[in-house]
């Protein structure tokens, strides 16, 4: 397996997890991202979207099984870094942070609810922590501002971490 094929793995599952207010979930951050991303396939009067940007913070590996050249086992362990970017149109920042809330619960939820992200083969586990323990999840969110020059925008940033494992067999 590859950083690349976890990372994408992680894109497929959350993008098809229904999440509430997700919009998208991108492997890297781009240059830019136009406005309208945020509320990509919801309904016209939505107020609030949300983009995720996945950033692998870590990378560890460490041998489990000593079986010669071909059936060794490896342990991989990803620190994985979901940057979640809320953009609301309420006109109350208490609303868009229940938004953002809602959106949070409903993440954790996707993430608890298949510990292999829907590609068992590639992910041995997420939010499970590590092998030898450690936090399952962490959640951390900041409080929401207003965006320079927009008085009708207001952003959230949050972040979960979470390790994800692989078992490389033949390693």
């Amino acid at each position: 397996m590859s950083r690349a094929t976890v990372r994408s793995a992680i894109v497929n599952y959350l993008n098809g997890a229904s999440i509430t207010n997700l919009s998208t979930v991108k492997p890297f951050p781009a240059k830019f991202t136009p406005e309208m991303e945020f509320f990509a396939g919801e309904d016209p009067g939505h107020s609030s979207g949300v983009i995720c940007y996945i950033y692998f913070a870590g990378q560890r590996e460490e041998r489990i099984a000593l079986a010669g050249l071909h059936n060794g086992r490896k342990w991989v362990e990803y620190e994985v870094v979901l940057d979640c970017f809320l953009r609301s149109t309420h006109k109350k920042s208490e609303d868009a942070g229940s938004d953002n809330e809602a959106f949070l619960d409903s993440l954790v939820a996707a993430i608890r609810a298949d510990r292999q992200a829907g590609a068992p083969g590639v992910i041995f586990q997420w939010g499970e922590g590590g092998r030898s323990g450690g936090m399952d999840i962490e959640v951390t969110s900041y409080y929401p501002r207003l965006l320079t020059g927009t008085g009708s925008v207001t952003q959230i940033y949050s972040s979960v971490r979470l390790i994800v494992t692989e078992e490389l067999i033949g390693a």
